[in-house]
């Protein structure tokens, strides 16, 4: 089996678009989050007749102090395949960002992945000062090292992006156009581009179906993705804006998620109707 994980399979995708350059995505002031929020999603494989639900992703944010004197989240991404398929392909997965408040800036960021036989670790610290990530990169197939990445501007890295996704201004995204951001991830960072395709009501198992903003991504084919099928997600279409759904095409099959319990949210869930 290759390595196609949720949390890895998703924002990889996100990493993988052609390298054309757009207009960065708009962002929103406003508090769509807050502390101690926490999400659920169970994630499934599709291939042929098989579509199994196999593992659980989580994601949590709480308040996290200050760091270098701003005020700062603190958000835990993390994703764990069932004790059966445990067996066939163990996965754990585990990310940590604290990122500003305000403007959801990065600010550090830990990654550590198991993934049957193979493992990743990133540490980055950003430095806005010098315009720097200063980055420890380790892998399995690429070994261990330090460095330093050049920062720009818009960037993300997975557990901030989670977030930044979820404070963009749909409403000054034109349907149909391309809206950027950057990507930290490993040693390199990456342009990305969504595209707003306007509403669609999404049928959630266990909770009815919700009113969403459905957007896309082209992915590049490759040993993961097969390229000719976008990357596809849902956010709720209310003031939480919360990720309800995604769908991403593998070489193998397609892996796709689905909410399964929300927790703290800072709104009321309006999106899901009423069964």
């Amino acid at each position: 089996m290759r390595r196609w994980f949720f949390i890895s399979a998703v924002f990889f995708s996100l990493t993988a678009l052609a390298q054309e350059r757009a207009a960065c995505i708009p962002f929103s002031g406003d508090e769509v989050f807050g502390p101690e929020e926490e999400l659920t999603y169970g994630v499934s494989y599709k291939w042929g007749a098989v579509n199994t639900e196999v593992a659980t992703a989580q994601l949590k944010v709480e308040d996290g102090g200050q760091y270098n004197g701003v005020p700062i989240y603190h958000s835990v991404v993390s994703a764990r395949t069932a004790p059966f398929f445990d067996v066939f392909f163990k996965i754990r997965e585990h990310f940590e960002g604290w990122f500003e408040k305000k403007t959801l800036a990065p600010q550090k960021c830990l990654r550590d992945t198991h993934e049957g036989t193979y493992a990743a670790y990133n540490l980055f610290y950003y430095d806005w000062q010098a315009r720097q990530i200063h980055a420890r990169v380790e892998s399995t197939s690429e070994g261990n090292k330090t460095l330093d990445i050049p920062l720009v501007d818009c960037v993300c890295d997975i557990p901030s992006l989670v977030y930044f996704l979820r404070r963009m201004d749909v409403s000054k995204m034109e349907e149909g156009n391309k809206y950027g951001l950057n990507f930290a991830i490993d040693d390199t960072i990456f342009h990305i581009h969504l595209v707003n395709c306007g509403r669609e009501t999404v049928k959630v198992k266990g909770m009815g179906e919700i009113g969403c903003r459905y957007f896309r991504c082209s992915v590049v084919s490759g040993a993961v993705f097969e390229g000719n099928e976008d990357v596809k997600i849902w956010l709720s279409d209310d003031a939480n804006q919360v990720p309800v759904a995604f769908w991403a095409p593998l070489r193998v099959g397609a892996m796709r998620g689905f909410l399964k319990n929300y927790e703290n949210l800072s709104y009321a869930f309006t999106a899901q109707e009423e069964k």
